[in-house]
């Protein structure tokens, strides 16, 4: 396994000043760090820097964005479906200059909004549609959009693993693939054990998150059940340490991960949580 932790963890924005957060990531033993491609990301021309450095300290990048509703990529409305296309595509080519051969998190509807009713098949269409023309534009870039599903309150598009792989298998494209998370999987999957098998060899992408978006390890999430479907699948990619600062809550996404108090240090969810996940690789992966 390689592993990874979430920028996010430590500060509600990346900026100039803290590209040095990339030597903290290493001294704390992780091989990679996960960018969250936002608007104010996207104009802040780092991308360069940062793979500068990441490339001077040994250190991966990887990527995540997701969509609202002036970029719903579900709607009826051309104009903004268009603009949805057109951010996503940005999101690629940053991705490429940071050296991320994914895009994870919520890349095919508004993440926090619901349109009360439930999908229709009308979105449905319109998203594969959409999906397609940006899974073309990533081909010639050599990045993969991983799909995540999340919970009932995050969005009511992509709930489960099985509906993710549903629309990936509808829309056939090799440039789609599936991104899990533990937090997400806690609150609509039956087992995350079967998550983790029905996504089988679409898994490109895995966020590592407590019950409670705290240390893992704390919580109840069944760990050991989560590794034995990693290994039966064959999954040998990025598993990413992910929990928000508090801070996250001046942002305008805050509100999406209801991140109200701090539920541990920053720095100890990123070390204590790596030091239990990889007790648990080393005991399940014999």
């Amino acid at each position: 396994m390689h592993y990874g932790v979430f920028g996010l963890l430590f500060f509600s924005k990346f900026t100039r000043e803290r590209i040095s957060v990339l030597e903290k990531v290493k001294k704390l033993g992780y091989e990679g760090i996960e960018i969250s491609l936002s608007e104010d990301y996207l104009s802040s021309n780092l991308s360069n820097e940062i793979a500068k450095e990441a490339k001077k300290l040994d250190i991966k990048c990887l990527c995540s964005t997701s969509l609202d509703e002036k970029t719903d990529i579900t709607s009826n409305d051309n104009a903004i479906r268009e603009n949805g296309i057109t951010f996503l595509k940005k999101c690629i080519e940053e991705a490429a200059k940071l050296g991320s051969d994914v895009i994870g998190g919520v890349v095919y509807a508004p993440w926090g909004l619901s349109n009360k009713k439930g999908r229709t098949r009308e979105e449905w269409e319109i998203c594969k549609d959409s999906l397609f023309k940006v899974a073309e534009f990533a081909k010639d870039y050599k990045v993969f959009l991983a799909l995540e599903p999340v919970n009932r309150f995050e969005s009511h598009f992509l709930n489960t693993a099985e509906e993710a792989k549903a629309l990936i298998n509808e829309i056939n494209h090799p440039q789609l693939k599936i991104h899990l998370d533990t937090f997400q999987m806690n609150v609509e999957e039956n087992h995350l054990y079967d998550a983790i098998k029905t996504a089988g060899d679409l898994l490109f992408h895995f966020h590592c998150c407590a019950s409670n978006r705290g240390i893992p390890g704390n919580g109840h999430v069944e760990w050991d059940e989560v590794f034995q479907g990693l290994k039966e699948i064959g999954y040998k990619r990025w598993l990413v340490v992910e929990s928000f600062t508090p801070d996250i809550m001046k942002e305008d996404f805050g509100r999406q991960v209801a991140i109200w108090r701090e539920i541990a240090e920053p720095e100890d969810i990123a070390k204590k949580g790596l030091d239990f996940l990889k007790s648990v690789e080393k005991k399940i992966f014999v």
